[in-house]
C-alpha cells in the first residue's frame, strides 16, 4: 500500500543520511581522541587530513596575509608603498631579466599597460568631475547637499522668494 511505500521511504532516507553524520561524528571524536592521546595541539591535528603539500602551502598564505594586513594609517608614503607592492604583486614581474637589464616580452609590456589603463580608469571614476547646469543658482558643496536645498526649496521658497530677492538686490532690512 502506499502508506507502507511512504514508511519505506522514509526509512531509509533516514538511514542513509544518518549514517553520514554519525561517520562525521565518529572521525571528529577519533580526531579529538588522538589530540588527546598525543597532546598536541588541535590545529595540528585537524591538518592530519591533508598533504605536506597542502599544509604549506595553507601556511605561507597565512603568513603572506599576516605581513601584508592593514596596520592603520601613518602617512600618504607608507599607503603609496603599500599600494606599489599591491600593485607588483599583481602585475608578477619577472625579476631575473629585470636584474640583467632585458627587455620583459611583449606580453607582459601588455599586461602592464592593460594595469595602468585599469587605475586610471577606477581613478576616474571616483573623482567625477561636478557638472553644472547654466543658469542654476549654486547654493550646494555636493551632490548631498543640492539634494537637499532642492527639498528645502520645494518646501518654503513659496515664503523665502521676498527675503532672498532683496538680499540679492541689496535692499533687506
Amino acid at each position: 500500500s502506499s502508506l507502507d511505500n511512504k514508511r519505506d521511504t522514509y526509512f531509509e532516507h533516514h538511514r542513509i543520511h544518518s549514517s553520514s553524520r554519525t561517520d562525521t561524528k565518529k572521525r571528529k571524536a577519533q580526531i579529538q581522541s588522538n589530540r588527546d592521546s598525543h597532546a598536541t595541539s588541535y590545529e595540528r591535528s585537524r591538518f592530519m587530513e591533508y598533504s605536506i603539500d597542502q599544509v604549506s602551502k595553507y601556511e605561507e598564505r597565512k603568513q603572506l596575509k599576516e605581513e601584508n594586513r592593514e596596520r592603520g594609517f601613518t602617512d600618504y608614503a607608507q599607503v603609496n608603498q603599500k599600494k606599489y607592492e599591491r600593485d607588483v604583486m599583481k602585475i608578477k614581474p619577472n625579476l631575473q631579466k629585470s636584474e640583467r637589464n632585458e627587455y620583459d616580452d611583449e606580453k607582459a609590456v601588455a599586461r602592464l599597460a592593460q594595469h595602468v589603463k585599469g587605475q586610471q580608469e577606477k581613478r576616474a571614476k571616483l573623482h567625477k568631475p561636478s557638472v553644472e547646469k547654466e543658469g542654476d543658482r549654486v547654493s550646494y558643496i555636493n551632490q548631498k547637499n543640492a539634494r537637499f536645498n532642492r527639498k528645502m526649496d520645494r518646501a518654503y521658497d513659496k515664503h523665502t522668494q521676498e527675503t532672498r530677492d532683496n538680499l540679492e538686490r541689496g535692499t533687506a532690512l
